[in-house]
């Protein structure tokens, strides 16, 4: 007769049920970060250019509301999230700068102010575009990683013992 025992560590354990607002706030939170990325790509590329489509700007202004409403549906939906965001998003100098520089972006005068910079100046302020965008994404990444997610993973040190026989 050949006894083998088998020991399994159960590390992580997902309660669902319990943790459903959380787990649809981290994922509203994850297609933010995304939407907010290409949102930055795009900005950035139209202030080095100067140039403002039609189509860009549709896709700019897409991108934009998506993420907002994203963020917003992640802060309706999760209390704890929206506890986050008002705190470390919402309510600071971060969302202020990043509607600042949308409102430019999006702004009638936009492409002859960008068009009358000098090369440095609009240099200076694409990276002040980009720089607060990924500050931006950071934070909204670091909220979720950080405290969204734990709070749905609950760490576990249970050994789980199987008998073969």
């Amino acid at each position: 007769m050949n006894i083998v025992f088998f020991v399994q560590e159960e590390s992580t354990g997902i309660k669902v049920k319990t943790f459903w607002p959380s787990v649809v706030a981290s994922g509203a939170m994850l297609l933010a970060t995304d939407a907010l990325s290409i949102e930055r790509t795009l900005g950035s590329y139209m202030l080095s250019a100067c140039e403002v489509s039609t189509s860009r700007l549709a896709e700019f202004v897409y991108l934009q509301g998506s993420a907002e409403l994203l963020l917003k549906f992640a802060e309706t939906y999760d209390a704890k999230a929206s506890q986050l965001l008002e705190l470390r998003i919402f309510s600071t100098w971060l969302q202020r700068n990043v509607t600042e520089l949308r409102a430019m972006i999006l702004g009638n005068g936009f492409i002859e102010m960008c068009n009358n910079l000098t090369e440095i100046q609009r240099t200076e302020l694409m990276l002040k575009w980009a720089d607060g965008m990924q500050h931006y994404i950071n934070t909204v990444d670091e909220l979720r990683g950080s405290f969204v997610i734990p709070s749905i993973l609950q760490v576990d040190n249970r050994l789980t013992t199987y008998l073969f026989i």
